[in-house]
């Protein structure tokens, strides 16, 4: 059968009758996710006796990460819903009947997904990032928590600039550092000794670390040595240099992200989760775009509770994708796969079951 582009009327049709149900399917899921929030913060904002101004501000900065996470789940349940309400009133077997293709037939709504995905990235950017940043320094005033048990994840440059301390956890109570690498660099800025270790304890005037491995290069020539335990007074930062921790990288926007995974690389420091991290956001941008495809490849295979399977197809594609990624992730992250792969694994890995399904569609 010969095929025929889709007119502007039908574009507007179908673009018309996704957007009120995506607006909708938006405002529900944000509102779960406030709702989510809340829930879990009632009981210290009561405890607190926190003013209900702070609680609705604390949720209005809140708001931004909320879209954020909603939007692909919304794109996804609001196509599904559209192209499948379509075919149950048979306005579909017209459509086809006519000639025009599936693709054709969708192109509108793969143009909104692309505006989606093209703007995801900068709103995660640009109002995301800061207003979480706002929320979290709002929520610990409200809440009264003080200062955390410990830091996650610090790297800092001690005293001097020369030695750059990257630690996987800081311990406040017990004056503890575990996960310990140490880089020394000599003056042209080379690196001169590592430092390896699976905890450090503070004695009061320096760290005493345990599980040493230390490496030397010199004339370009590397030699190491295992230590049981170690102390030198030239490894002696202070304790309160790493009380501030530093935000994950997830909390960063990207100019800074980029600027400190180059800090580690310069410094020679493990960065595999941090660039992980920094590829996801990209890769997370392009699910909008990637759940339209996804639901019009299963176009046709439902006729009745329109509603219901497109809620329950969106609950176990997000389910899928979440767990997918977590599993990813946590391979990039302990450097099994490389942080390209382990953040954009669960693209592909949609984007091939996308072709498998629009393939077992009848010609």
């Amino acid at each position: 059968m010969r095929r025929f582009r889709s007119s502007p009327t039908l574009d507007a049709h179908v673009a018309l009758s996704f957007l009120p149900i995506f607006g909708i399917s938006l405002t529900f899921f944000v509102l779960l996710l406030e709702m989510g929030d809340l829930f879990v913060n009632i009981v210290q904002y009561v405890q607190n006796e926190t003013p209900f101004a702070l609680i609705a501000r604390s949720m209005l900065l809140y708001l931004p990460r909320c879209v954020s996470w909603a939007l692909p789940i919304a794109t996804l349940f609001s196509v599904s819903y559209t192209l499948g309400g379509m075919y149950a009133n048979n306005e579909l077997i017209v459509v086809f009947g006519s000639g025009v293709s599936l693709a054709s037939f969708v192109a509108p709504l793969l143009a909104i997904s692309l505006v989606l995905s093209a703007g995801f990235l900068a709103f995660d950017d640009a109002v995301v990032i800061p207003s979480l940043a706002e929320k979290k320094a709002l929520t610990k005033s409200m809440l009264k928590t003080g200062e955390p048990a410990g830091a996650a994840d610090v790297t800092i440059l001690g005293e001097g600039r020369r030695v750059v301390w990257n630690v996987r956890y800081f311990d406040r109570k017990n004056t503890m550092l575990t996960g310990v690498t140490l880089v020394e660099r000599d003056d042209d800025g080379r690196i001169a000794s590592r430092v390896n270790a699976q905890s450090a304890v503070w004695t009061g005037t320096a760290w005493r670390f345990s599980g040493v491995r230390r490496f030397f290069w010199k004339d370009g020539a590397m030699t190491d040595e295992s230590l049981g335990t170690w102390e030198d007074p030239a490894f002696a930062e202070p304790p309160e240099s790493f009380r501030g921790g530093g935000k994950p990288i997830e909390e960063l926007r990207l100019a800074d992200a980029a600027e400190h995974i180059a800090f580690l690389e310069r410094a020679g420091l493990p960065r595999a989760a941090q660039k992980a991290e920094y590829y996801r956001r990209f890769a997370f941008a392009l699910t909008p775009l990637v759940v339209t495809l996804l639901s019009a490849a299963l176009v046709g295979r439902y006729k009745k509770n329109v509603l219901l399977m497109s809620l329950l197809i969106s609950l176990i594609a997000a389910t899928l994708y979440y767990v997918t990624q977590m599993v990813t992730m946590l391979l990039a992250k302990n450097e099994s796969v490389s942080p390209a792969a382990g953040a954009f694994a669960p693209i592909i890995i949609f984007s091939a079951l996308v072709l498998a399904l629009f393939k077992a569609r009848p010609a």
